[in-house]
């Protein structure tokens, strides 16, 4: 009875070879991993070969996003009135002009904001119509290549950079007789570099005359004026940068 074996002695594995039981496990689930790892690469790969090629495609963006846009406010604020009665005290209407300026000075900056240096209302009425009376919002569309940078513009730029210094606008301030600003005139200077889609770069000067009028808290714009100018910027020549290596 001593000398005999019993069936669970005689199938239990030796340490040997549980260890290589264990081993065999270890290398299948490294293989599974591999093969994981190449199979997700693969789909991402197949993945930016149908939807990730081109600057509008869905994956762009998150591969390569852009930029962040930049804002910009006017180096010059410029406060002017015209009284509708005569005979009104000159200090009282240049403290009326002076308070009303800084709210026309940023409900234009907005507008420019929103149409020109954010690329999400280039070209698109809907971004900008909010800065407009209800009567003049029918105006916005058919003008919306010069109150925004244009429709063309996501094909032709990729960014809008304003200029730090050199925007400027002079607020006049229409005054009944009762010293309540009626309407104002915003008359501005705004100037940017837009970065083409070809590499390539160009200077934007926008002039122009927004007429805003009270309603409620805001101010709305009623009418306007704007111009455009596009000029490709000058790249350094070629003796100006052997000029500047070599002082």
């Amino acid at each position: 009875m001593a000398n005999e074996k019993t069936p669970l002695r005689e199938s239990a594995p030796t340490t040997p070879e549980r260890a290589q039981k264990t081993s065999d496990r270890s290398t299948v689930a490294r293989r599974r991993a591999v093969v994981g790892i190449v199979a997700i690469l693969v789909v991402i790969g197949g993945l930016w070969f149908l939807f990730g090629r081109g600057k509008d495609s869905p994956l762009a963006s998150v591969i390569n996003p852009p930029p962040p846009v930049p804002t910009f406010s006017f180096s010059n604020v410029v406060p002017k009135y015209e009284a509708l009665q005569a005979h009104l005290a000159k200090p009282k209407l240049e403290k009326a002009a002076k308070q009303i300026s800084p709210a026309i000075a940023k409900a234009t900056t907005e507008f420019l904001q929103s149409g020109y240096v954010n690329p999400d209302g280039w070209g698109d009425s809907g971004s900008i119509d909010g800065y407009f009376t209800d009567d003049a919002k029918a105006q916005v569309d058919p003008n919306v290549d010069t109150l925004t940078l244009g429709k063309d513009a996501p094909d032709k730029f990729d960014t809008f950079t304003p200029v730090k210094k050199g925007n400027s606008v002079k607020v006049t301030a229409l005054i009944d007789g009762n010293l309540n600003v009626v309407q104002a005139a915003a008359v501005f200077t705004f100037k940017g570099t837009a970065a083409n889609s070809d590499g390539t770069s160009s200077k934007v000067t926008v002039t122009g005359t927004l007429f805003f009028v009270p309603d409620g808290n805001d101010w709305k714009i009623e009418s306007f004026h704007i111009n455009r100018v596009e000029q490709p910027k000058k790249a350094p020549s070629a003796s100006a940068s052997a000029s500047e290596a070599t002082s």
